[in-house]
C-alpha cells in the first residue's frame, strides 16, 4: 500500500509541473517515424525539413529479449509474472512433462509459454487439463541458457508474461529502472516526438493504469521538451500524452473502412479534448508481391488527414527514401498538403469532399500564393492481350489524360499507340519487363524501373484528350518475345477535373 501511495504522490506532483507546457505544443503536426539508426538521423532530419514534418521515434522499453542478462544464465526475480502455480509432485532434472495445480492464468494468452521455478526457466508446447491439475507436455528444461534443477513438491511455479515479439516483460520495479535509463538516453537525442505504442503492456503489472502513468512520468521528467504520443487513452495516460495515434496502418485498399473509423474516432477524441492522429502510412519499394507506393496513394492519405484536420505518422525509412524514385516528389507533396492543412486553408466544403472514401485529389503549386486543387479520376488497370485491345474509358471530366503502363515478366513492347475519338497519342519507346512508362499531365514521359527511378526520357507525339463520359479507346504496339514468352502489360489512365484555386501566402509551421 505504501508503494501505491508513493506512486500516486509522484504522479500527482509530476502532473502539476507539466500542465502548463502542454498547451504550447502544436498538437496535430504530422511526423516521420525514424528507423532508430544513428547513422541515418541527420539524413532523416533533413528530409523532415523538406516535408515540413517532425521526426518521431518509437519507444518500447519494457521488452526483455530471452538472451538478455536479465534472463540468462540466471533469470531475474523481477520478470513479470501472470500468476503463481504449485508443482503437484517432485520433479527431477530430466523430466519433460509435469503437472501443476489448477490456475486461471492458463486462460491468459501466451506466445512462448515460459515458466520460472527458482533459477530455472521451462517452456512447454502443449497443456491439458484434468480435474484440478494442468498437465504440461513437450517441455524444454533449462530454457534460454538457465540451469536445469530438481524441484520439490508444491514448489512455486510462476507463469511469466510474454509478448508476440517473443520477449518477456518486467515488473514495475524493473520497468522503472529500464525506463529511467532509456529516458536519460533519449534526452540526448534529436527526436521531436517520443512514440509509445502498446501502452497497455505497461499496465500488466499489479498497478494497472498507475503503471502506465509511472512510466510516462519518468519519460516526461527527463524529456520535458519532447512531445509524447501514445496509442492508448486512459485516465493516467491522458495526463501525460500530448496526443494519441492508435498505430493503425492504412493503405488505399481500405478506402471504405478509413472514413467510417475516423469519423467515430474524431467524435470520441473531441469529446475527451485530446488531439489525435489518423494513423500511419507506409511508403514501400516494389518486391515480388507488391508494387512500389505511388503518388496517388500518398495523396489519398493526405486528403484524409486534411478532411479530419489530423496529422499522421509516415513510415518512410532511409533505405526506401534513397531507392524510391519519387522521394523528392513525395516530400514536396507532403509539405504542400500539410502546410495548407496547418494554416487552415481548406474550406469546410472541401474537407467534406475529402471524406469521400473513393475520392482522389491532387494539389499543384502554381506560384507562391496560388495552389490548384484537382479532383482526380483514377481508372482500374486494363490488361493488354495485344490482339484487339479496345476499351471503353470513362471519365467524369473532359481532360487531358495521364498514363502508367506497366510491363512484367520477359519480353518487351515498343511503338505504343493510343487512339481516342480526339486523336492519336504515339509513344516511341521500348518498354521491357520490370519497367513502367509514365506519361504525365504536362505531356512529358519517361521509362522508369519498378521503383519509379527514371531510366530514359520518351518524346510523345499527338493528342491526349478524353471527353467527359465514355470514350472508345484502342491500344496497339509491337510485341517482342523472349524465350517464347510475352510480357504481361497493364494500362492505367488518370484525368483531372477543373481545379479549385486556393490563394494565400503561406507561412509554414515549424
Amino acid at each position: 500500500m505504501n508503494k501505491v501511495l508513493a506512486i500516486v504522490f509522484t504522479l500527482f506532483f509530476g502532473l502539476s509541473c507539466i500542465a502548463q507546457d502542454k498547451e504550447e505544443r502544436l498538437p496535430n503536426r504530422s511526423y516521420l517515424l525514424a528507423d532508430g539508426q544513428e547513422k541515418d538521423l541527420s539524413f532523416l532530419k533533413a528530409k523532415c525539413r523538406q516535408a515540413n514534418l517532425d521526426l518521431g521515434l518509437s519507444v518500447l522499453v519494457n521488452r526483455i529479449p530471452t538472451n538478455s542478462k536479465l534472463v540468462t544464465p540466471k533469470p531475474s526475480s523481477h520478470l513479470l509474472r501472470q500468476g503463481e502455480l504449485q508443482l503437484q509432485l517432485p520433479m527431477n532434472e530430466t523430466q519433460d512433462e509435469f503437472a501443476v495445480y489448477h490456475s486461471d492464468v492458463f486462460g491468459i494468452p501466451s506466445t512462448i509459454n515460459v515458466l520460472q521455478i527458482g533459477d530455472e526457466l521451462i517452456t512447454y508446447r502443449t497443456m491439458e487439463t484434468a480435474g484440478n491439475i494442468h498437465l504440461l507436455y513437450h517441455c524444454v528444461r533449462g530454457a534460454y541458457g538457465t540451469k536445469k534443477s530438481s524441484h520439490p513438491k508444491n514448489a512455486p511455479v510462476y507463469k511469466l508474461w510474454d509478448t508476440p515479439e517473443r520477449t518477456l516483460l518486467p515488473d514495475l520495479e524493473l520497468q522503472d529502472q529500464i525506463a529511467q535509463a532509456e529516458a536519460k538516453k533519449l534526452a540526448k537525442t534529436g527526436y521531436d516526438i517520443l512514440i509509445f505504442n502498446d501502452l497497455k503492456s505497461y499496465a500488466y503489472n499489479e498497478f494497472g493504469d498507475l503503471g502506465i502513468g509511472h512510466f510516462l512520468d519518468t519519460m516526461r521528467k527527463y524529456n520535458p521538451d519532447k512531445m509524447l504520443q501514445g496509442d492508448l487513452l486512459t485516465p493516467m495516460s491522458a495526463q501525460y500524452l500530448d496526443r494519441v495515434n492508435e498505430n493503425q496502418l492504412w493503405n488505399a485498399s481500405m478506402r471504405t473502412k478509413i472514413v467510417e473509423t475516423l469519423t467515430e474516432k474524431q467524435d470520441f477524441y473531441n469529446s475527451q479534448q485530446m488531439p489525435w492522429m489518423i494513423g500511419n502510412f507506409q511508403v514501400i519499394l516494389a518486391d515480388k508481391n507488391r508494387r512500389a507506393t505511388t503518388l496517388e496513394e500518398l495523396e489519398w492519405l493526405l486528403s484524409k488527414a486534411a478532411a479530419f484536420d489530423a496529422g499522421f505518422g509516415l513510415h518512410f525509412d532511409a533505405e526506401t527514401m534513397r531507392k524510391h524514385g519519387l522521394t523528392p516528389v513525395f516530400l514536396k507533396t507532403i509539405r504542400l498538403w500539410e502546410t495548407l492543412r496547418l494554416n487552415g486553408l481548406f474550406s469546410e466544403a472541401q474537407k467534406e469532399q475529402f471524406k469521400d472514401p473513393y475520392g482522389n485529389w491532387h494539389i499543384a503549386k502554381e506560384n507562391d500564393s496560388t495552389y490548384l486543387l484537382y479532383a482526380e479520376h483514377i481508372s482500374r488497370r486494363y490488361f493488354c492481350n495485344f490482339d484487339d485491345d479496345r476499351w471503353e474509358w470513362n471519365s467524369p471530366y473532359e481532360s487531358r489524360f495521364a498514363l502508367c503502363v506497366a510491363a512484367e515478366g520477359k519480353g518487351s513492347i515498343s511503338e505504343l499507340e493510343f487512339r481516342t475519338p480526339n486523336g492519336i497519342l504515339y509513344l516511341p519507346c521500348t518498354l521491357k519487363g520490370g519497367q513502367y512508362l509514365v506519361y504525365d499531365f504536362n505531356g512529358t514521359a519517361c521509362i522508369t524501373d519498378q521503383n519509379f527511378n527514371k531510366i530514359k526520357e520518351v518524346f510523345p507525339q499527338g493528342v491526349s484528350i478524353l471527353d467527359e463520359g465514355t470514350s472508345e479507346v484502342s491500344f496497339t504496339c509491337e510485341v517482342h518475345t523472349e524465350d517464347k514468352k510475352q510480357p504481361s502489360v497493364t494500362v492505367r489512365y488518370y484525368t483531372h477535373g477543373v481545379p479549385e484555386c486556393i490563394t494565400h501566402r503561406l507561412h509554414p509551421h515549424k
